[in-house]
């Protein structure tokens, strides 16, 4: 059965004629292609996107964990494949070069230090037995070099230790030495050397050993591209149960690649994966599920699989279950629920979802009517390069509707759009459009209005993430200069920062740092000016994210901890970490939104969180009293006196964009050095610059 293509416009409520959208294709990137658009009827104007389409299926390049014990940090394009079943293998396995029972009791007694953390121990155990020539305690030796755990992490001494191993014949330090070469880390990057080492390893079975072969094969990253080479490998690793294998050999059959093409069993390998609680793989089966090709067409299979890997966070399934949602396909109609769903997509970048999130917030269809808020969503799906939405905001600025009326904006992106377009109906009634729009020009307008598109298509156009305006040319980058900091802290672990308004407010660009070290850019996604509140989106993923407290609020007298960065270059480039009480549970007149606080803030702490002695959010240090004006008024200094928008507050402004902050029970009580210092891994601080 062939999948329908619906609409979700609107019907307009002004009079004028609608714009019509005849099928276009989009895509997002290279990867992701997003199917037809709808038709648009006389009746309707706004133009949706629809499904994501099977093509979205690839993940070729998905990070994996590290092969030894506990969690290390990523290493380069792949990471490090952990286990903690490595050094425990090896710990029952006690295969000594000397077969000496007291060698092996060593060994043991250096495992059961390295098992309950006393690394320190281990290292001092096992280091002589890899000097006599033991490989177990070799690899074990690199683990804990290579994790700088109880002593300084040196990955050259790992590679060292690890080349040992690996030549007496240990997959695992075959893999991890494999994975030195691969990253650069510790010895220089050499791509050849690092196949040569997977593929020692992956001949004894090492299943990360096979899963990064397959990758390399497939991609020709080191070694020759054989994808029927790497098909073999993926099986291998796939049919050791490797989630991530059994979904890449699963996009092989998909699409023919190194395998004849076999929709049924792509289909299998997509649910093995899927079934393990891979994310991709359960988009991967709701696509096909969805579209009838290698299992029988079931919307409402596709459905759940779409919300399984939706509720993970993957973009294109959050898009497909809004659009199921949206259209009642698969499940009952929720217009509320898919505006939930495309805000998330729309979140993470998804163009299509931030044009048709940007439609249900026009009509007010599921939640309350934004128009404003809606050309922001259209602005960033059509700097991404989607045609539908270039129209839509077209025809906003048209018509003047969530922003003011300007028809050379108008003609600007309808022409950006016709640019774009490939020949066909929907470039002819584009142009026809903007034909009618001409009309209502002076010249001299149609001729500036050409001049801004041929300045977005030759300076920026599609993905660039350049800052513009409704109705100037987009500011020069180079011009800006550092105006002003505050604070900020993460919220999400997909980039969302909460801060204050007035941190970020008048900024034409804002930058984020995490400590000394540069985390990237960040744009508005909303503003509570009322509440001094602003929601941002970092161009990357933080290590960390706060949580917000739930259950008993706090009261005057708890211990609160302040956490920021004030006086940015005359202090520590490292955030702050104050303690204080809650004084009072209102602020400046009684005004309910706000705490008073006596943890000491500075210029600069605005906008960071405002934490309990569970490390959990109260709230968001926002002011501090004008000392030189109380004394003008009162004749006295004041000491401490200082303000945080509440955590209620807050979440309450976030919910309204329906984002649930993570938040749990403030059961533990923790130090405050303890508090701080889990919150300078996700308090940034923002600067804005002018």
């Amino acid at each position: 059965m062939a999948r329908r293509w619906r609409s979700m416009a609107v019907s307009p409520s002004r009079g004028v004629k609608p714009w019509r959208a005849p099928p276009a294709t989009l895509r997002q990137d290279s990867h992701f292609a997003l199917a037809k658009c709808s038709r648009l009827d006389a009746g309707q104007s706004r133009l949706p996107c629809s499904k994501q389409s099977a093509g979205s299926r690839r993940c070729l390049s998905a990070p994996h964990s590290i092969l030894v014990p506990h969690i290390m940090k990523p290493r380069g394009r792949r990471g490090r494949f952990v286990a903690t079943g490595a050094i425990a293998a090896l710990g029952s396995m006690i295969v000594l070069a000397s077969g000496l029972p007291a060698l092996a009791q060593s060994y043991q007694q250096g495992f059961s230090a390295y098992e309950r953390g006393d690394y320190g121990q281990a290292y001092k155990i096992w280091l002589p037995l890899a000097q006599s020539g033991d490989s177990d305690a070799q690899f074990g030796v690199g683990v804990i070099l290579d994790n700088g755990q109880g002593v300084p992490e040196n990955d050259a001494e790992a590679a060292k230790w690890y080349r040992l191993a690996a030549e007496r014949g240990n997959p695992d330090a075959q893999f991890n030495l494999a994975l030195l070469y691969d990253s650069g880390k510790g010895v220089e990057t050499d791509k050849t050397e690092a196949a040569f080492w997977y593929k020692k390893s992956a001949l004894s079975g090492h299943v990360g050993a096979q899963y990064n072969l397959a990758l390399m094969y497939e991609s020709g990253d080191g070694i020759d591209r054989d994808p029927a080479t790497a098909a073999f490998w993926y099986r291998k690793a796939a049919e050791q149960g490797h989630a991530k294998a059994q979904n890449n050999l699963g996009v092989l059959y998909d699409k023919g690649i190194g395998v004849p093409e076999n929709k049924g069993e792509a289909a299998r390998w997509y649910a093995a994966s899927a079934e393990q609680g891979f994310a991709r793989a359960q988009f991967n089966l709701g696509v096909m599920y969805d579209f009838g090709t290698g299992v029988p067409l079931d919307d409402a299979k596709a459905a759940a699989w779409y919300r399984k890997a939706a509720e993970q966070g993957d973009a294109e399934a959050q898009f497909n279950l809004a659009l199921m949602l949206d259209t009642g396909e698969g499940v009952p109609a929720d217009k509320a629920g898919a505006a939930t769903w495309y805000r998330k997509a729309a979140l993470q970048g998804n163009a299509a979802a931030q044009n048709n999130l940007g439609v249900l917030l026009e009509s007010g269809d599921g939640v309350p009517r934004a128009a404003s808020e809606a050309g922001y969503w259209y602005e960033r799906a059509a700097e991404q390069g989607n045609t539908s939405a270039m129209r839509n905001l077209a025809a906003l600025f048209r018509d003047g509707q969530g922003v003011p009326q300007d028809l050379v904006e108008a003609y600007k992106w309808l022409s950006i759009a016709i640019d774009s377009m490939g020949s066909g109906p929907e470039r002819e009634a584009a142009l026809e459009d903007r034909t009618e729009l001409g009309e209502r020009m002076e010249r001299a307008e149609t001729k500036e209005a050409r001049r801004r598109a041929d300045d977005w298509l030759r300076n920026a156009g599609p993905g660039s993430s350049m800052p513009r305006t409704a109705s100037t040319p987009p500011p020069e980058r180079s011009r800006t200069e550092l105006d002003s900091t505050g604070s900020g802290f993460f919220i999400s672990m997909s980039g969302l920062v909460l801060t204050n308004h007035h941190v970020v407010g008048t900024c034409a660009d804002l930058k984020l740092r995490l400590g000394r070290e540069a985390i990237g850019s960040a744009t508005i996604v909303a503003t509570d000016p009322a509440h001094d509140l602003a929601l941002l989106k970092a161009s990357s993923a933080p290590p960390s994210r706060a949580i917000f407290r739930m259950g008993k609020d706090v009261r005057p007298g708890d211990d609160v901890v302040a956490v920021g960065y004030p006086l940015r270059g005359l202090l520590s480039s490292e955030a702050n970490v104050t303690t204080g009480t809650i004084s009072a549970n209102a602020g400046l007149r009684d005004d309910p939104n706000y705490f008073q606080i006596s943890a000491p803030v500075q210029p600069g702490n605005s906008g960071g969180p405002l934490l309990d002695r569970g490390g959990h959010v109260v709230g968001v240090v926002s002011a501090k009293l004008d000392a030189l004006e109380v004394v003008d008024t009162y004749g006295d200094i004041p000491q401490n006196v200082n303000f945080a928008i509440k955590g209620g507050v807050a979440a309450a402004f976030l919910n309204r964009l329906q984002i649930v902050p993570a938040a749990a029970d403030s059961t533990a009580i923790l130090s405050a050095a303890d508090v701080g210092e889990a919150a300078r891994r996700y308090t940034v601080l923002v600067e804005c610059w002018k």
